[in-house]
């Protein structure tokens, strides 16, 4: 497989750190090209000869972005390797802090009292608050924010609008009829339809003046202190209203790999993070480490989804490096309406539920974010559609596999195929070089 994945991203995370962006007050291009880079911490162990140390493997698992979240490093030493899992953690709540569009704020805040609006813990996301304020265009977020808006963005550009983070007011919409037990009209189809657009998002970074500080009228000498900037990078989102932001389809392998820069930040060789069908794993075990024969790539195990409740079934097995792995599938999440069973997915071009035979879809990319936006886009797109996609993407590959069933038998009510569904494969172009087959 292609070892470089060319793609249109805001770089946002450069104004995150060091401010150094100058933008004078306009738009950013959201398709400029850009890549990932997640750079490994250099250090130096000084160690009498014979002496080597043994490398660590250590992981925790916690309740987080509703589902279990396992981060796994391989370090040096444990004090290492526990830094990193800390550090891990910490940039994984900094970014659900930003993104998670369920974070409301307390009564406090919402009155503007003075000690809430201070408190962080009483203050909403920053997608609550572009929800909250649409129509106002000037909603001020964290670096963190416009930098996953421009990955989303950058993945409903190469899926032609099948993937949408705006299609919440038509997710709602589902939601609503399902706990009426109806299905939506196609005026109410309609109206949904008409607040979802991803082009209508607005997304401004601007270098503006900033207040004078004392220090800044300090005397020149040798122990004065360094000028800071007299600018301040300033992030803000806008759109419409009635408009819904919601990047659940892309947060996840998003903020795996921040977490996967921190922990090589903090020391860590090689290391894991697991958020249910969200995997990113970066770098390779040792050989003291190593597993199966010898192999020290991290090994992913593909569901097969006609067994949902048994993680024991696997489809396939991938053996990666540097790569994340998202399999999205229907089991689990989904609606019953009248009887019938309905996705979770919305096609924000129908505004309809997509085709439940389509079971599952497993993409592996060098950015963990746009293989989990991809992996949404390629349920809505179809099996066709969606492998010829990814055949045009470096750096990009799929499984795809669908259902198809016996006479009479239909997707059960957890969304599931039967046991006794036949699934057929479709895969792009490299996938098969990234399985292990069943003799190794």
């Amino acid at each position: 497989m292609a070892v470089a994945l060319t793609k249109r991203r805001l770089n946002a995370e450069t104004a995150e750190t060091a401010e150094k962006l100058s933008f004078k007050k306009k738009i950013l291009s959201l398709r400029s090209r850009r890549s990932l880079r997640l750079m490994p911490l250099s250090f130096l162990l000084l160690l009498p000869a014979g002496c080597a140390p043994q490398p660590v493997e250590m992981s925790e698992t916690r309740e987080a972005m509703s589902t279990q979240v396992t981060v796994t490093a391989i370090a040096p030493t444990e004090a290492v390797a526990r830094r990193a899992i800390a550090a891990a953690w910490q940039e994984m709540d900094q970014c659900a802090f930003c993104l998670n569009r369920y974070r409301t704020p307390s009564e406090a805040w919402l009155k503007r009292d003075e000690q809430a609006l201070k408190d962080p813990a009483q203050r909403p996301s920053d997608v609550w608050r572009i929800n909250h304020e649409a129509g106002k265009w000037n909603t001020a977020v964290a670096p963190i924010t416009t930098t996953c808006l421009a990955a989303a963005r950058e993945v409903w550009d190469l899926s032609g609008g099948a993937f949408d983070p705006t299609v919440g007011p038509v997710v709602e919409l589902w939601r609503r009829a399902a706990k009426e037990n109806r299905l939506p009209t196609d005026a109410e189809i309609a109206a949904a339809q008409a607040l979802v657009g991803m082009q209508k998002v607005e997304i401004l970074i601007a270098d503006i003046p900033r207040e004078p500080k004392s220090v800044d009228m300090a005397p020149p000498g040798p122990n004065a202190p360094p000028m800071e900037p007299m600018t301040a990078s300033v992030h803000t989102v806008g759109m419409a209203k009635g408009m819904q932001l919601d990047l659940g389809g892309i947060a996840k392998g998003y903020i795996a790999g921040r977490m996967a820069q921190r922990m090589k930040q903090a020391g860590a060789t090689a290391g894991l993070i697991a958020a249910a069908g969200d995997i990113y794993a970066f770098g390779e075990r040792p050989a003291a480490l190593a597993r199966e024969g010898g192999e020290r790539r991290w090994i992913v195990g593909v569901q097969d989804p006609r067994f949902p409740d048994d993680r024991t079934r696997l489809y396939t097995r991938l053996a990666v490096r540097n790569m994340g792995v998202d399999t999205s599938g229907h089991y689990y999440r989904g609606s019953t309406i009248q009887g019938q069973r309905y996705s979770h997915i919305v096609d924000p071009r129908t505004g309809r539920p997509v085709d439940m035979h389509l079971v599952s879809v497993t993409v592996v990319s060098l950015d963990p974010a746009i293989g989990d936006g991809l992996s949404t886009a390629i349920a809505v797109m179809g099996a066709e559609k969606g492998v010829e996609m990814v055949n045009k993407i470096t750096g990009v590959e799929c499984l795809v596999l669908e259902a198809r069933l016996k006479e009479g038998r239909s997707i059960g009510p957890d969304g599931a195929p039967p046991a006794d569904a036949e699934l057929v494969a479709h895969r792009s172009k490299g996938f098969a070089a990234l399985e292990i087959k069943p003799s190794e």
